[in-house]
């Protein structure tokens, strides 16, 4: 493993062909290029549509198999791409990544790549390189460039949601992007915009405009030519950067009464962008998408005016001190107004520390602190030893064997079990004189009060049914215990008013059990990041139920460490038993 300051060897992980052809491929490059400057070894692991560098790909992925271990190694301060799989073409100029082919080589880099870093890119795009991560013993990385992928991971929840478990290091590319993905994958996300170039730029030409509608549905080109149409002679030379699919249909929709002025921009990429901007002292970006893209980042960092949609990526623009005008998105006449004002009052220096801009060579530095950091905390197969799986709510049915309940709570992988039987806290006795000491069992009882169903945990000695709510929630205080009201499909629980009397008095909440499933995982991940202390338990009456959902979380000593330790716990559904993992563990070892 690199330490600080010795040269890191870095894999990033591109879900597009190169050379790149979309957004995030080209920050990958740029990201790329400015690590390798700074003297660390980079590979770009990507699919291959080329032939000549699918071949060599295959050829590189055969040595790494056949022992030499530096085969997809870059030299340090250097850049080596690596076709490990196949791309199919879906498109004019468009390709994705096969699926199984791109899997079983990104498997074996990842497997037997001598690498100190995996960085994956646009990790929700159709690629298996997020899934590819649980083959990697290095830090890990995955950058989100945008939100619009998210609309299927609330079908793909649990198994995004597992894979990104496996991940050091979550990187959004905007404040915008780092909300939208914290609605639907809780978690803790770095901010690092995309990289500019550096050095600064020319002054550009006064009164020059330039339009950016870069969306394939052509909708914000035909908005922005509109705009450009009702502005007249006053919008100057005009330049066009639209969707970097068959430029001659941009050009073509250019109307005649405007071709003389206006220079379509063909082509995509850095160069590409830095040429039209050399041209404008306005931008217009006529979309949401226009504007959390990086043509937008380019014409901040380059102190041009814009002219933006209301949306939550122009806000971020405004809050870092750009000179932008936000205006209702497609309400033409409000359009040329704000435009015709940036163009009468022209630019001004924008100050590079009040904004989210960073050039290539201060993002690299970002992703290198990242890095390290990643690389100096207990990771992967470490920081899963750390935390231990546990079913806190177990409801025995009358009879069941507690040396049978036992066992399979340790078949099904769980390291603690809390048991709560109406009957008393007898059952949970007998369930922790039957556990080893692999298991932790946590006696309980579930307790009939008069308004409904409340659960006491830790408790020495049975609290009494019948009690009211207030005085049965006190007791179990008064024993040292949790108290913990059950998911109201559990069982006839206490009515939300009578809870809200004596909300001070709970100290968990059960949001998902083993009837919920999937979506009592997700409710309970979203109520933690509120502020409440939930909990997940099976409700198993029978063995064969144990572990359907619980909690992965650090090891607890006592009840009010258990409610602390459920303050960062991740409820999760079953996994396979403790017997699967123990043969995971003797191979790795053996590795």
């Amino acid at each position: 493993m690199s330490t600080a300051g010795t040269p890191l060897r870095i894999a990033l992980v591109c879900p597009t062909p190169w050379p790149p052809a979309d957004d995030p491929s080209w920050r990958a490059r740029r990201e790329a290029d400015a690590l390798a400057r700074r003297g660390h070894a980079v590979t770009v692991l990507v699919p291959g549509a080329v032939a000549d560098g699918l071949a060599e790909g295959r050829r590189r992925l055969g040595a790494l198999q056949a022992g030499d271990g530096d085969a997809l190694a870059a030299p340090p301060g250097a850049v080596l791409v690596v076709a490990v799989g196949r791309a199919i073409r879906t498109g004019a100029r468009r390709h994705l990544a096969e699926p199984f082919d791109l899997a079983a080589g990104l498997e074996t880099a990842m497997r037997l790549g001598r690498f100190d870093v995996v960085h994956v890119h646009e990790p929700l795009m159709p690629s298996p390189a997020l899934s590819a991560l649980r083959h990697t013993a290095a830090a890990t990385a995955a950058t989100f460039h945008r939100a619009d992928p998210l609309t299927g991971v609330a079908f793909l929840g649990p198994l995004v949601h597992r894979a990104l478990a496996r991940v050091d290091v979550r990187i959004a590319a905007s404040a915008t992007v780092a909300r939208a993905l914290a609605e639907v994958l809780p978690g803790d996300y770095v901010v690092v915009p995309p990289p500019v170039a550096g050095g600064g730029s020319a002054p550009p030409t006064p009164g020059g405009l330039l339009v950016v509608a870069r969306g394939r549905d052509r909708t914000g080109l035909r908005f922005g030519l509109r705009v450009v149409r009702g502005l007249g002679p006053a919008a100057g030379h005009v330049g066009v950067l639209g969707p970097r699919e068959a430029p001659w249909r941009t050009r073509a929709a250019v109307p005649k009464a405007l071709r003389e002025r206006v220079t379509v921009h063909a082509g995509d990429g850095p160069a590409t962008w830095a040429a039209a901007l050399a041209d404008a002292a306005v931008v217009l970006l006529t979309t949401p998408a226009d504007v959390a893209g990086p043509v937008a980042a380019e014409a901040l960092a380059r102190g041009r005016a814009i002219v933006a949609p209301r949306c939550p990526p122009a806000d971020e623009l405004l809050a870092h001190g750009a000179d932008a005008r936000v205006v209702a998105p497609f309400q033409r006449d409000a359009w040329i107004a704000a435009a015709g004002a940036s163009l009468a009052e022209g630019t001004r220096s924008l100050p590079t520390a009040g904004t989210a801009v960073l050039d290539e060579d201060a993002v690299a530095a970002r992703l290198e602190e990242l890095y390290r950091r990643a690389l100096a905390a207990p990771r992967g197969r470490e920081a899963d030893a750390a935390r231990i799986r546990a079913d806190l709510r177990l409801r025995p049915a009358p009879g069941v064997d507690p040396a049978r309940l036992a066992r399979a709570c340790r078949d099904a992988g769980l390291d603690a079990v809390a048991v709560a039987a109406p009957e008393g806290v007898a059952v949970a006795r007998a369930v922790a004189a039957a556990a080893g000491d692999d298991l932790t069992v946590v006696t309980g009882r579930e307790i009939a009060t008069a308004d409904g169903v409340v659960v006491g945990l830790f408790l020495p000695d049975d609290v009494p049914d019948g009690l009211p709510l207030a005085e049965t929630l006190l007791r179990v205080r008064a024993l040292g215990g949790v108290t913990l009201v059950p998911h109201p499909e559990a069982c006839r629980i206490p009515s939300a008013s009578a809870l809200r009397a004596v909300g001070d008095l709970i100290d968990v909440r059960e949001l998902a059990t083993g009837a919920t499933g999937p979506a009592g995982v997700e409710a309970a991940r979203h109520a933690r990041r509120v502020g409440l202390v939930v909990s997940a338990g099976s409700g198993a009456a029978v063995p064969e139920d144990v572990g359907g959902v619980g909690m992965a979380m650090r090891p607890f000593a006592g009840a009010r460490d258990l409610v602390d330790a459920l303050a960062d716990a991740e409820p999760i559904l079953a996994r396979r038993g403790r017997r699967a993992r123990l043969r995971d563990r003797a191979r790795t070892r053996d590795s």
